[in-house]
């Protein structure tokens, strides 16, 4: 699987254009981007740093905290970062550790139908984008502005022809309780999982599973031969296990608030 880490990587990047409220930097060393209008540390990232002598890391280091001036972050130290020892740098800038996050995959295969009480569907129109960003602000803590940042982005990214991706959302009657994105990459090889989420309150009813279904089944229609995905630590991370996704990587992740 540790070839397959490539991909990994393409979660947060491998879009097929940047929104306009979306500033990044793309270098081998460095690769970063911050979304205005947003706070949160998912939404503003340092996806790699690779260098080697203490000089270029004290660089990129005065590069970073300009780029994101006072604005929280987050800083993701993987397989592809260097030095060895970047976690102890990140650290000593004053970052605190966050979470961890392994690079899973899973090789598309068979998918069962999960029967449940709710009803899965695609996000088509803004009543759509606006339940799945409340049920994922729920989840996450959004504030307003990043609430309506995601409304925003998501409803462009669904009007842009190049759209290779998507949004399933799942309803109670009226309500929204669970919600999941995806997304192809440009080689069509993988589908990306971007982000699962289900309200605490109706958990355990296999409503992850069956949104883990739909995206398998969309990906054998796409003709994707891997699900890939970013699962956090002792949330998502031991459920894919369960369901058979195998570690290719990891990232600690470390945050400035």
């Amino acid at each position: 699987m540790d070839q397959l880490w490539k991909y990994v990587p393409g979660v947060m990047w491998d879009y097929e254009s940047i929104p306009d409220n979306v500033e990044y930097v793309e270098r081998p060393e460095l690769m970063m981007y911050r979304t205005k209008g947003s706070s949160s540390i998912l939404s503003n990232k340092v996806v790699k740093v690779k260098v080697e002598s203490v000089e270029e890391f004290l660089a990129l280091s005065r590069e970073i905290e300009h780029f994101y001036d006072e604005n929280p972050f987050s800083w993701w130290v993987g397989p592809d970062s260097a030095p060895e020892d970047l976690v102890l740098k990140v650290q000593s800038l004053g970052l605190e550790y966050e979470d961890t996050y392994y690079g899973l995959v899973k090789v598309v295969d068979r998918w069962e139908k999960v029967e449940m009480p709710y009803a899965v569907g695609s996000v088509v129109d803004e009543q759509d984008v606006r339940h799945f960003v409340d049920v994922a602000a729920k989840i996450w803590g959004y504030d307003d502005a990043t609430k309506e940042t995601l409304v925003r982005q998501r409803l462009e990214y669904l009007r842009d022809p190049k759209c290779r991706g998507g949004f399933l959302i799942v309803m109670d009657g009226t309500r929204a309780v669970g919600y999941a994105g995806y997304r192809f990459s440009t080689d069509g090889e993988a589908m990306y999982l971007a982000g699962t989420g289900v309200l605490a309150e109706y958990r355990k009813q296999g409503i992850y599973h069956a949104l883990l279904s739909k995206r398998m089944e969309l990906a054998s229609s796409y003709g994707s031969n891997w699900l890939v995905t970013q699962a956090r630590k002792g949330t998502s991370e031991p459920i894919l296990r369960k369901l058979g996704f195998e570690d290719s990587g990891k990232y600690e992740v470390f945050k400035r608030s």
